[in-house]
């Protein structure tokens, strides 16, 4: 299974509100997730934020690798 795939099947949504490239989920709290694809081949980037969209997790990772880029 994909990453993209996973993300699919955990209930996130392609939303091209938020950017090209998004997968988004907002969960029981109220807080967004949103998984964008990165600049580099492989990478993603992860955000959470609150319904006010303040950030309050921001990673960029390699699934593949699970190698976490920058936090």
């Amino acid at each position: 299974m994909t990453f993209t795939n996973a993300l699919i099947a955990s209930g996130y949504e392609l939303d091209p509100a938020y950017d090209e490239n998004c997968y988004v989920k907002q969960d029981s709290n109220g807080f967004i997730h949103i998984y964008q694809i990165g600049e580099d081949e492989g990478e993603w980037n992860y955000v959470k934020m609150t319904e006010d969209y303040d950030v309050l997790t921001e990673v960029t990772f390699n699934p593949d690798s699970d190698t976490v880029i920058h936090k």
